[in-house]
């Protein structure tokens, strides 16, 4: 009898159960998600909170009835059947393309950069049923054929629509797109042309035969980039520490450090200001509570901090922008792949090559970029930039760098550049002098059978990481620069780009232009110095914090500043972004072995022009 009153408690429980979920998926605020009346926060900072804690990705949001009633009332119902699918409509006449391009060529790209920064950064909330929704936005060939023919080139045609299936009127949204033949290990980026009324049009070349799929990601919303525009701009989104010591009376004390005064009205005599304006860096530290300011030896970032730091600066409906679906949503086409015939002809590439400048170009004389900048065939590299040939072996990097002497500065991206190399010149290479922190250099390492010697060292603040950081250890590529004696065979590479996306534009531009004063100093030293500029890549993003952060979408930007500022200077561009957004491999701030050594062969072809 005890037994069977044991079931029955369970069972009554099991419905009391169901029945209380099945109410709780009518009213979500039952769980805290809040009410479905409130459109304007339909996925909470609650569910973000579970999504840190494990959860994949937020649900797919659903259109209710609710959603409907809140449709604007010149809604009609052909517009209502089609709220979760997307309507036919007319691709784009490319003819039409250049006239509906709304670029304008008559500002530089840092004039547009820094006007756009200049407007209200005050917004409206974000209502998720107007943003831009992968799953409604859709991609169809222009003038679709049953065959192309290689050295053809691909139009696709993007309409962006919202969550409501309704066709955005304005443009700004991030794409991020390839066409690939995977068992080929074969792909090549596209140019996305935005013409600022919602629609695109994205360019791929074809470089080889075969079936050839088309991917397209909806990387940021242009609500998302709006977002991430206002943020930029906040002088101060990371928290440093400084560590003060008095070694004769064993007294520590630490504090903490800004790239800009933070809060900006604390007393000047509160600060112990490390700038050095001649290198264009700005660095803060609030002065300890005994120590002098010149006890500083010590730094690092305050990760935690950092991060609560910078996702404070969302509203709460901004959070379900930098998720998925919202973030990095792959498209749906109308026609996913297309099938390329081989031509009878020669290679596309090798007409194009007889058209193509030599390697090792300077800004000075850039010419107009191409659709991009070069494709994968069986996971080796070829420009479409310049006259550049596959250096991947041994024999190629050893016959252009005997007898040269290369310095590097800059971040990890160059640092990993050093150890490559290391790698590829084998026991022929020693390192012959060892810092005090491999992180930071600086390192030498040199060839004595081929006469090469190759420099490394990080540039100064800003400097991101988990680890601690001597400041005896930290020297500005201006100042390392200035220093520098370079003879015959000197090389010199800089990469300054991945630590500063987290600061503003202005920040940003004013280090470069100390860069390239001391460049024009170091060419009236030494004539005939090479100098070559690399830009990032794309990376990973493992949490909301990083990608709020590091998006690919402000290292894209800071990018085109790059070669915006050294416009008509007398240094080389190594361009290694499209090398890492079409590859296979899945992003990291380090790429694989083998996007690194086709970087390297990119960069020996500029070294070492054919």
């Amino acid at each position: 009898m005890h037994r069977h009153i044991q079931v029955f408690v369970s069972i009554v429980i099991f419905v009391i159960t169901w029945v209380f979920i099945q109410l709780a998926e009518v009213d979500h605020s039952l769980f805290g998600f809040g009410s479905r009346d409130d459109h304007s926060s339909i996925w909470t900072y609650t569910k973000y909170k579970q999504w840190a804690e494990g959860q994949k990705h937020f649900p797919r949001p659903e259109l209710t009835q609710e959603d409907r009633d809140h449709l604007d009332s010149n809604t009609n119902r052909k517009e209502l059947k089609n709220l979760d699918t997307a309507q036919e409509w007319e691709p784009l006449d490319p003819e039409d393309v250049s006239s509906r391009n709304r670029t304008s060529t008559a500002q530089s790209v840092t004039e547009t950069w820094l006007a756009e920064t200049a407007l209200d950064s005050s917004s409206k909330p974000v209502h998720l049923l107007h943003v831009t929704s992968g799953e409604q936005t859709k991609f169809q060939l222009i003038k679709e054929k049953s065959s192309y023919v290689m050295g053809e080139i691909l139009q696709v045609a993007i309409q962006a629509r919202d969550y409501r299936g309704r066709p955005k009127l304005y443009g700004g949204d991030s794409f991020r797109t390839k066409v690939h033949s995977p068992e080929k290990k074969a792909s090549t980026s596209g140019r996305v042309l935005d013409h600022g009324n919602g629609s695109y049009t994205v360019e791929f070349p074809l470089w080889w035969s075969g079936k050839v799929q088309i991917s397209i990601i909806l990387e940021h919303s242009s609500e998302a980039i709006a977002v991430l525009r206002r943020l930029r701009e906040v002088p101060v989104k990371r928290v440093f520490y400084a560590q003060y010591e008095d070694y004769e009376y064993g007294i520590q004390e630490d504090s903490e450090c800004f790239s800009h005064p933070y809060p900006a009205n604390v007393a000047k005599d509160s600060w112990c200001n490390f700038s050095d304006d001649y290198s264009g860096v700005s660095w803060w530290c609030r002065k300890p509570a005994s120590l002098p300011c010149d006890t500083f030896v010590y730094f690092g970032c305050d990760n935690t901090k950092t991060n609560n730091l910078v996702e404070s600066l969302l509203a709460p409906e901004e959070y379900e922008l930098f998720f998925w679906p919202n973030y990095n949503f792959a498209l749906e086409g109308l026609t996913s792949y297309v099938n390329v015939a081989k031509n009878y002809g020669p290679h596309p590439r090798q007409k194009l090559l007889s058209q193509l400048p030599p390697c090792g170009g300077t800004l000075s004389h850039a010419a107009p970029s191409p659709i991009s900048q070069g494709y994968y065939m069986h996971d080796v590299w070829y420009s479409s930039e310049c006259r550049a040939k596959p250096n991947v072996y041994l024999s190629n990097f050893t016959r252009c760098l005997s007898n040269k002497m290369l310095y590097m500065y800059g971040d990890s991206t160059s640092r990993q550049y050093f150890t490559t190399l290391k790698s590829i010149f084998g026991s022929n290479m020693y390192e012959q002098f060892s810092p005090s922190d491999e992180r930071l250099g600086p390192r030498i390492a040199v060839d004595k059978s081929h006469n090469f010697h190759m420099y490394w060292r990080f540039h100064s603040f800003p400097i991101h990481g988990s680890h601690g950081v001597l400041v005896r250890d930290v020297k500005s590529i201006v100042r390392s620069l200035d220093d520098l004696k370079c003879g015959p065979g000197c090389v010199v590479l800089i990469s300054a780009v991945s630590h500063f996306t987290q600061e503003t534009i202005e920040t940003y531009i004013s280090r470069l232009k100390a860069i390239r004063a001391a460049i024009r100093r170091l060419h009236e030293r030494h004539p005939g110095s090479k100098v070559i500029l690399k830009n990032v890549n794309t990376r990973e993003h493992k949490n909301l914090s990083m990608l709020l952060q590091t998006s690919n979408w402000y290292a894209h930007e800071l990018n085109n500043i790059l070669r915006e500022v050294f416009s008509g200077e007398e240094v080389t561009y190594l361009d290694v972004w499209d090398m890492t957004a079409c590859h296979y491999s899945t992003d990291n701030i380090h790429p694989t072995f083998n996007v690194v050594v086709n970087e390297l062969s990119l960069l020996l072809a500029h070294i070492c022009p054919l």
